[in-house]
Parts: structure tokens; C-alpha cells; sequence
């Protein structure tokens, strides 16, 4: 009678063996499928660490352009600079110069001298071509 228990207790064991191996074998499944996971993950992982390096390496080249690019800004504004200066002292000149020819024609500042030989024609035909130039002056302003 003894040998009843212990064939169940033998059976139950052989039952709870079989049982481990099965599980087992699900696991060592699963165990394989993340390890080849985790190769993908790698691969992966050194993708991303590559692009990181060249992101760096363009970060790096754009910062040494843009200091490149400022230089030659900052040359390029000082000579607009400089020719902004220079064209406003012409303009004054010209303006002065323009002011003075004005004067000249309309007589506010030295007074023409007319001769006594001018004839009233030449008189006129002399106003005439002040006013043109007195015209040409206001436009050129």
C-alpha cells in the first residue's frame, strides 16, 4: 500500500517537472526574442550616437560660418557707414552750392550789375533761362 502514495506523490512530481520544463521553454523563448531586441536596441542606440556626433560637428561649423559671416559684416557696415557719411557731406555741399547759384539768380545776394548795352530782350531771355535754372535746382533737390 505504500507504494500507491508514492506512485501519486512520483506522479504529481513528474507532473510538476514537466510543467517547469514547459515553462521553461516559454521563457528561454522570450529571453531570445529580448535579446534580439536588445541587438536592435543597440544598433539602435550607436544610430542615434552617430547623429549626435555629426549634429555636433554642424552645430560647430555653423557657429565658426556665423563668426566668419559677422567679421565681414561688421567690415561691410563700416564702409556703408563711412559712404553714409561721405554722401551726407556731398548732399550738404551740393545743398550749399544749390543755395548759392539760387541767391546768385534771384538776386537776394550780390546784385548783378547790368550793363548798359543789354537790351530789354536780353534782359528776358536772360530771366528766362534763370528761372529754367532756378527749376532744374528745385527738382534737383
Amino acid at each position: 500500500m505504500e507504494s500507491i502514495p508514492t506512485v501519486l506523490i512520483d506522479g504529481v512530481l513528474a507532473f510538476l517537472l514537466i510543467a517547469v520544463i514547459v515553462v521553461c521553454s516559454f521563457v528561454y523563448r522570450r529571453l531570445g526574442t529580448i535579446k534580439e531586441g536588445q541587438a536592435e536596441l543597440r544598433l539602435l542606440v550607436d544610430q542615434l550616437n552617430n547623429a549626435v556626433v555629426e549634429a555636433q560637428r554642424g552645430v560647430a561649423n555653423l557657429k565658426q560660418s556665423a563668426v566668419e559671416v559677422e567679421g565681414r559684416l561688421q567690415v561691410e557696415t563700416r564702409k556703408a557707414s563711412a559712404l553714409a557719411d561721405e554722401l551726407g557731406l556731398i548732399t550738404e555741399a551740393g545743398n550749399n552750392l544749390a543755395d548759392r547759384i539760387e541767391r546768385g539768380l534771384t538776386g537776394n545776394g550780390d546784385q548783378m550789375t547790368s550793363t548798359a548795352s543789354s537790351t530789354g530782350a536780353d534782359k528776358r531771355s536772360e530771366k528766362k533761362q534763370q528761372k529754367k535754372i532756378l527749376s532744374a535746382l528745385r527738382e534737383a533737390r
